[in-house]
């Protein structure tokens, strides 16, 4: 298929950055569909998503090396304000650790991008009954389906 190009055509915008998005849409996506398969089975297990913000890693050097934060001088002015790498796991270590942390809560960085991490609300489309039911079955026969 065609996956929209390597275009650049503003800072976060163009293909690489929708991809970027889809990806991330997509984690969130199947983290519910797996969410509401887990309840229906009366399971134990949780299924949470969580989001980094913007965090000092090797995705942003990439990022930038590639082009696709619009300069060396935005990154530079960007990652100013960007938290640790170890910060940007707090989102993920609430899920896993945090005794008040249930199946199909959402956690990231208080200010979206930096911050303490904290449960939020999803997309809408997240939790679209309809997206949800289409992800689960394009991943099966993608990877193989399995029941739980």
């Amino acid at each position: 298929g065609n996956l929209g190009g390597n275009s650049n055509s503003m800072l976060f915008g163009g293909a690489r950055w929708q991809r970027y998005h889809q990806t991330k849409l997509a984690n969130a996506v199947f983290t519910m569909a797996l969410h509401d398969r887990l309840q229906a089975a009366g399971s134990r297990v949780k299924s949470l998503c969580a989001a980094p913000g913007l965090a000092a890693t090797n995705l942003q050097v990439t990022t930038n090396s590639t082009g696709g934060m619009g300069g060396s001088w935005i990154a530079s002015f960007l990652m100013r304000f960007s938290q640790s790498a170890e910060d940007g796991t707090m989102p993920l270590l609430r899920c896993i650790a945090a005794p008040d942390a249930q199946s199909g809560d959402f956690y990231e960085p208080r200010g979206g991008m930096t911050g303490l991490a904290e449960k939020k609300p999803l997309e809408k489309l997240c939790t679209d009954p309809a997206a949800k039911a289409l992800l689960w079955e394009e991943s099966g026969k993608a990877v193989g389906m399995f029941e739980l």
